[in-house]
């Protein structure tokens, strides 16, 4: 199971349908990440939709959706990662979300570092990512921890907005 430093203040466990209120709520309050990436806020149905995201001919064993809870507990962060994705030994990092109040405090770094050396553990050689064009902060945090472009996606229509994913790649030593 994946475990993060206990410095961080924060407890993780993997998400079901039954935390979809939380998962909702903490959607809703990261309205500025929705409203960036798809043009509106989250609708109604936002962590339904992301607890049961899947690729075509990926099942719902591969993904792991994990919570970042406070010591309340209060959930207030999502980590969600895809098990070989495209080929084996290749993770695709669906969404690493924290709602506003507390980002900017090292959590999101480290937390990819566990979920990286997690992965790692279980067979994972390279991490996939993909980051919305318009979304420079996040693109710059990925760069700062050592991924790069890959590819580009043509635009395509993302709730109210058209967007280019840029996907980004680092391989795990």
């Amino acid at each position: 199971m994946l475990q993060i430093p206990a410095d961080t203040g924060l407890t993780v466990r993997r998400l079901d349908e039954k935390d979809a209120a939380a998962l909702q709520a903490l959607c809703d309050a990261c309205a500025d990440y929705h409203v960036l990436i798809e043009g509106q806020p989250a609708g109604p149905d936002e962590a339904s939709h992301q607890l049961k995201e899947l690729p075509p001919g990926k099942l719902l064993a591969d993904k792991f959706f994990f919570g970042l809870f406070t010591p309340r507990p209060r959930l207030v962060g999502a980590l969600d990662l895809l098990r070989d994705f495209r080929e084996p030994g290749e993770w695709y990092l669906g969404l690493l979300l924290f709602e506003p109040g507390v980002r900017g405090k090292g959590l999101g770094e480290r937390v990819l570092r566990a979920a990286e050396d997690w992965a790692r553990s279980q067979g994972a050689w390279r991490m996939r990512l993909a980051c919305a064009e318009q979304n420079e902060g996040g693109r710059r945090f990925w760069e700062r921890q050592g991924y790069r472009e890959d590819k580009r996606f043509p635009p395509r229509l993302r709730g109210a907005r058209e967007t280019v994913f840029v996907e980004l790649t680092r391989k795990l030593a």
